[in-house]
Parts: C-alpha cells; sequence; structure tokens
C-alpha cells in the first residue's frame, strides 16, 4: 500500500514537472503574430533599449530574407550607426515599385 502511494506521487510529480515544461517551451503568440513577423517598433526592439540593432531587425530571417532585410536596414540606418531609432524606423522607403511617375493629363476632345 505505501509502495503505491508512493509510486503514485512520484508519477504525479514527474508528469506536473512535464506539463510545467512543455508551457514554458511553447512559443509566445504575442512575439511573433499569425501573419508573419512583428512589424511595430516595441516588438523588434528585443532588448528595450529605444534603438533596433541589425540582429533584432533581421530577426530569424535566412538566405535571400536576410539578405534582403540587411539592405533594407542599411537604406534605413541614415546615421550609418548600426541602429535604427524611431525616427529611422518610422520613414518610408522607395517602397518595391520606386517613386511615382506623374500623371498624364487626359486631352480634352
Amino acid at each position: 500500500m505505501k509502495l503505491n502511494k508512493l509510486l503514485l506521487i512520484g508519477f504525479s510529480s514527474i508528469l506536473l514537472t512535464a506539463v510545467g515544461s512543455a508551457e514554458d517551451e511553447a512559443p509566445a503568440k504575442d512575439k511573433k503574430g499569425p501573419k508573419g513577423p512583428p512589424k511595430s517598433f516595441e516588438e523588434l526592439d528585443a532588448d528595450k533599449d529605444g534603438k533596433i540593432s541589425e540582429v533584432e531587425f533581421i530577426g530569424k530571417r535566412k538566405g535571400k530574407g536576410e539578405e534582403k532585410a540587411k539592405a533594407h536596414f542599411k537604406e534605413k540606418d541614415k546615421d550609418a550607426d548600426g541602429f535604427l531609432s524611431k525616427e529611422e524606423f518610422a520613414k518610408k522607403g522607395k517602397g518595391k515599385k520606386g517613386p511615382k511617375k506623374p500623371k498624364k493629363k487626359k486631352k480634352d476632345e
């Protein structure tokens, strides 16, 4: 009888430890949304120092995504200090299509 209680207590503590560990290892949904990587300054600033490093900006991207992120970081880092301030991060780049062309005026008929 004592052996059964001892086994039950041991098994219970192992089970609770395993469940607790699984919860600790679950990915945090607030760090990466269902539609991709975080996009706000506060989400990217992992160490909360008020600036975004190249490593924080690139995140877990690999291959072409990493190369594009590095190029985009350098384009945004106007003062070339290796970090993005809130102002640098907030500024819009050229975009994928480049600057807009002026619209042609329609001829009056």
